[in-house]
């Protein structure tokens, strides 16, 4: 059953009778939102870059998460050059990456236009040779459509919120892709980023502050506390190898 918090605010806007009049299963921000409020409807109309919906991640499709990637791309040439330049910078082979607008024919004869990315590979020689991303590493195609995602919350400010955060990426690649929301230069907006994440090597990247532990117990409910709640950890502890060590909690009992 939910519990019902305790409603604290200062300069919400809404009346505090209103406030505890608010269902324990609902959220105060949305309901201060019908209500008028202006820094819950602000809030509530946040640009927002998600991979998961109503019945939780979704999970990659080259045939339509490219397309909609490359499309999205096509719209937005400054977020498209960056997207190339990081593809280039995180040495995955490719010299540049092009989006092409291709034409499908349908069974009845009509057709349609979608767009599509290739990765730009030089040889040996300097001749440079497209490739189709169908025929890129799954790792490669997941930072393209990743970075479809991200970009626009840095571009414009906002939240991303992408669960599973490290699949088919490289264990390397999750501190620069970081780094973007943790330097002004990348980030001026100050966009964030909330992720779930199985790869314990991103707690070394972090703040005890901005990591939150969960753990399913025998009876299938769920935990989850603030590291930063866990009694004698210090901010220049190992957290990977105290996490692993089961230090923190949380670790699957296999």
């Amino acid at each position: 059953m939910a519990k019902r918090a305790t409603v604290k605010q200062q300069d919400f806007g809404l009346a505090p009778s209103e406030a505890r009049k608010v269902r324990a299963n609902a959220s105060l921000i949305s309901t201060a939102a019908q209500y008028g409020v202006e820094l819950a409807q602000y809030l509530t109309r946040i640009n927002l870059q998600t991979n998961v919906v109503a019945t939780g991640r979704l999970g990659f499709r080259a045939e339509n998460d490219l397309p909609t990637a490359a499309r999205h791309f096509s719209l937005h040439a400054a977020q498209a050059a960056e997207m190339s330049r990081l593809l280039q910078a995180w040495d995955l082979g490719l010299s540049d990456v092009e989006l092409r607008e291709l034409t499908h024919s349908q069974a009845d004869g009509s057709q349609s236009k979608f767009w599509f990315p290739f990765g730009v590979h030089r040889d040996g020689d300097g001749q440079t040779h497209p490739l189709a991303f169908t025929e890129e590493s799954s790792g490669t195609q997941s930072a393209f459509v990743l970075l479809s995602r991200l970009l626009p919350v840095l571009a414009e400010g906002g939240l991303a919120v992408i669960d599973e955060f490290e699949a088919d990426l490289h264990p390397h690649m999750l501190e620069p892709v970081l780094d973007l929301f943790a330097h002004p230069e990348t980030n001026p907006h100050q966009a964030q980023l909330l992720f779930t994440c199985h790869a314990a090597e991103v707690l070394n990247l972090l703040h005890k502050s901005q990591v939150m532990l969960v753990e399913k117990d025998a009876r299938c409910q769920s935990t989850a506390w603030r590291m930063d709640s866990v009694a004698g950890i210090r901010t220049d502890d190992n957290f990977y190898a105290k996490y692993m060590a089961g230090a923190y909690g949380a670790v699957p009992q296999l």
